[in-house]
């Protein structure tokens, strides 16, 4: 059994995401974000994507990481996750692999709270590592309310 995964950057680490729950990469530049009044600073807002809503999720304000403008790399990640779609914006995407199950590792139990439910685990392929991310648990369910909110 094997994993194949959507890789991106953020922060200069890469992070990893399982294809199936992905529904497109665009890039960041081509599309205005409309700020969502009220939302989670983790929001930047939505865009329009083939005529429908979508809400676009900061990962680097999600991770506490420093804030970095948008340039010709950041790519919107379209996701299918808890019956909805939501996009994140990475730095870059990098690689699209396929990892095997025994270069898989689940998550080190040193990892607690709920920043643990975001990962599914470590993936190793040669002398990288990749954090993979499961998208389902990235949103908590106090910022729910806001997506549903608006017409998700």
């Amino acid at each position: 059994m094997s994993i194949q995964l959507v890789v991106f950057a953020l922060n200069k680490e890469e992070y990893g995401i399982d294809v199936s729950a992905v529904n497109g990469i665009l890039r960041a530049k081509k599309f205005a974000i409309k700020n969502i009044p009220g939302s989670s600073k983790d929001f930047d807002g939505m865009i329009n994507v083939r005529g429908k809503v979508n809400y676009v999720l900061n990962l680097r304000s999600k991770f506490g990481l420093e804030h970095a403008e948008r340039d010709e790399e950041s790519k919107f990640i379209m996701l299918n996750v808890n019956e909805g779609s939501t996009g994140w914006i990475v730095d870059e995407v990098t690689d699209i692999v396929k990892i095997e199950d025994a270069d898989l590792q689940s998550v080190p139990q040193l990892i607690c709270g709920i920043n643990a439910n975001y990962l599914k685990g470590i993936g190793q392929i040669g002398d990288r590592m990749i954090i993979i991310l499961n998208p389902d648990n990235i949103l908590t369910l106090d910022e729910y309310p806001v997506i549903e909110g608006h017409g998700a």
